[in-house]
């Protein structure tokens, strides 16, 4: 007989899931599919909205916004569920796979901030994910799809294993290593949907400068 774990015993008697579900595919079918899930994110670009249209017009200096990609741009959802229905767990070389299909939709709320931030002078997008350097194109062709994507943009992805996000936080902060071809810019916003996502600068406060997105599906909590 499987093992069942205390939450899932709590989860079933709430509810959530069945005697037959996992938590995991719980947490995808509320990604997937949940009115919730769309709000929360709609919630978190709107705000965000106000708060870099405001800090946009306080300067004329050149201004970025640092964006993770996955869960807090493009959706994965799909690759999840693909996973459980073989029955198979993550790997790079199916999360690759996946990448290179080009696939992904847009996380609920991120098509319209971004659109809207276009139209503001001197902004640009900083994509700063933990996809490999070599996916940089297959990542361009799946946000040109959906209209996400400027000549300006900077894609600061992960060139090994040893190139973390916190260094690459760190170049953005100083405009060196490979900020440093480009103009040093102001951060108006930090956008992810993990701790890690984030520049550790305690003047960066949650709501002014930094936006959480929802993510149950993966993550070290």
């Amino acid at each position: 007989m499987k093992s069942i774990s205390i939450l899932s015993l709590i989860l079933i008697n709430a509810g959530i899931l069945t005697g037959n579900s996992a938590p995991s595919e719980t947490a995808v079918r509320w990604v997937s599919k949940s009115k919730e899930y769309q709000a929360v994110c709609q919630q978190t670009y709107l705000s965000a909205w106000e708060k870099v249209k405001e800090g946009a017009k306080k300067t004329s200096s050149p201004w970025a916004v640092v964006m993770d990609i996955d869960e807090t741009l493009l959706k994965n959802s799909q690759y999840q569920i693909e996973l459980n229905a073989k029955n198979a767990s993550h790997s790079q070389e199916a999360w690759e796979a996946w990448v290179n299909r080009t696939e992904a939709k847009p996380v609920p709320g991120a098509k319209e901030f971004i659109l809207k931030m276009r139209g503001l002078p001197n902004g640009r997008i900083i994509f700063l994910s933990n996809r490999f350097a070599r996916n940089t194109e297959a990542t361009r062709r799946n946000l040109q799809k959906h209209g996400l994507t400027s000549k300006n943009d900077v894609f600061l992805l992960r060139k090994d294993k040893k190139d973390t996000k916190a260094n690459r936080q760190r170049e953005v902060a100083a405009g060196s290593g490979r900020m440093a071809p480009h103009v040093k810019m102001k951060i108006l916003a930090w956008f992810g949907d993990a701790a890690h996502d984030f520049s550790d600068d305690p003047k960066l406060k949650w709501g002014f400068q930094k936006f959480m997105l929802p993510n149950p599906v993966y993550g070290n909590w």
